[in-house]
């Protein structure tokens, strides 16, 4: 059993090592990041995976966004265990595209600095010693970011990206919209390495 499971994941990295840029339509991304800009968010690591498809020649891509953000509110004090994790739906439009392939593979170095934004679910927990102050919240979200795709061989690259999320909640009584974006709020600075298949 063990032998078959290592024979799988040698000939699943082959394949996503080995797959041109000039057929690969899809991506997968690792990343690592760090959130601030809000009074709650101090500069905790994060996690982020991206999962997407960015066609070779044109503009626009389409990707998924999950972000695990552990200990956001804290790590010491009243907040006991607590997150923020954030699954965002995005569209993308890219530049730098290149006839030799999705990334500009015609090149040595291929850069595609883009512009991602999307609505999604925010989740936030917090746990404490006291019943009446735990918190866990489904809440609609948005997020907008920009970056930067860059790749040094056919399937292998590195990402920069800086993000903002806000929630629509609805926390005042004469709003009749239901959207308030005076609501929960963050930006999150990610690094991580691009696997394209």
């Amino acid at each position: 059993m063990r032998l078959g499971v290592r024979v799988i994941a040698v000939l699943a990295v082959s394949f996503f090592l080995a797959a041109p840029s000039a057929y690969a339509q899809g991506y997968l991304t690792p990343s690592l990041g760090v959130v601030f800009g809000n009074p709650s968010a101090r500069g905790q690591a994060d996690f982020v995976l991206d999962v997407g498809w960015l066609s070779r020649l044109e503009p626009l891509g389409f990707e998924l966004d999950v972000m695990y953000a552990p200990s956001f509110f804290g790590t010491q004090g009243p907040y006991g265990e607590n997150g923020v994790t954030t699954y965002m739906a995005n569209v993308i439009v890219a530049g730098g595209g290149a006839r030799g392939g999705r990334f500009g593979a015609g090149r040595r170095t291929a850069i595609r600095p883009y512009l991602s934004g999307g609505v999604g679910v925010m989740h936030e927990v917090v746990t404490t010693p006291v019943i009446a102050d735990k918190i866990s919240n489904n809440d609609l979200g948005v997020n907008l970011g920009v970056g930067v795709m860059a790749f040094t061989s056919r399937s292998i690259g590195v990402r920069g990206d800086v993000r903002y999320f806000r929630d629509l909640i609805d926390t005042q009584s004469g709003n009749t919209t239901n959207i308030d974006f005076g609501a929960f709020h963050f930006w999150r600075a990610s690094v991580g390495f691009i696997l394209a298949f």
